[in-house]
């Protein structure tokens, strides 16, 4: 029998091994990566990276499929519509009792925000995706959801950190999910 090739076996197999060695090593952290992953804060940062990539991605996709950038554009505003109303009903109430500072407070001007936002996309999805016009508006909506995203990763999201425990934030992140998945739901039906 001839041994050809078996030094390359070896090593394939030992990459492999290894492969298998490091996946199972990883086995007792899945616990601690699913917690964080339940953070409220690890939640909405996602939702904000997602929304922000989609926009880009519509912006840099050419004018010439107006199909293609209608589905980009439904799948930004069902986003950002989902994770609005969650933020709303459910961390915005929690956050009113942490952020008052005299005045109007973050969490008024979150909600604020957040109507100026809905306005745009309600704009945006009466007009001609391959419109100029259109690329204007989204220009607007990407400015206005990249500072609305600054702010509250900034302010709301440190005085998460500093004054909730993590057990309250993990139970808030269970609650915006539950509800972001109850919406998404809706939404389907």
């Amino acid at each position: 029998m001839s041994r050809s090739g078996t030094g390359r076996d070896w090593k394939k197999w030992g990459i492999i091994g290894g492969a298998i060695a490091g996946g199972a090593a990883l086995i007792p952290l899945i616990p601690v990566i699913k917690k964080r992953a339940m953070r409220v804060t690890t939640i909405l940062k996602k939702d904000h990276r997602i929304v922000g990539g989609l926009i880009t991605t519509l912006q840099m996709s050419p004018r010439v499929n107006a199909t293609l950038r209608k589905t980009f554009f439904d799948q930004i505003r069902n986003g950002l519509l989902i994770h609005a109303q969650a933020e709303e009903e459910v961390l915005y109430p929690v956050m009113r009792n942490y952020m008052f500072t005299g005045g109007e407070s973050q969490v008024d001007v979150s909600y604020r925000e957040h109507q100026e936002i809905k306005d745009l996309l309600n704009d945006l999805a009466w007009q001609d995706t391959l419109s100029d016009d259109f690329d204007m508006k989204l220009t607007e909506l990407k400015t206005k959801v990249d500072h609305h995203v600054q702010e509250e990763e900034n302010e709301m999201f440190r005085i998460i950190s500093e004054r909730m425990s993590t057990e309250e934030q993990e139970e808030l992140g269970r609650r915006i999910h539950n509800r972001k998945a109850d919406l998404k739901a809706r939404q389907a039906a």
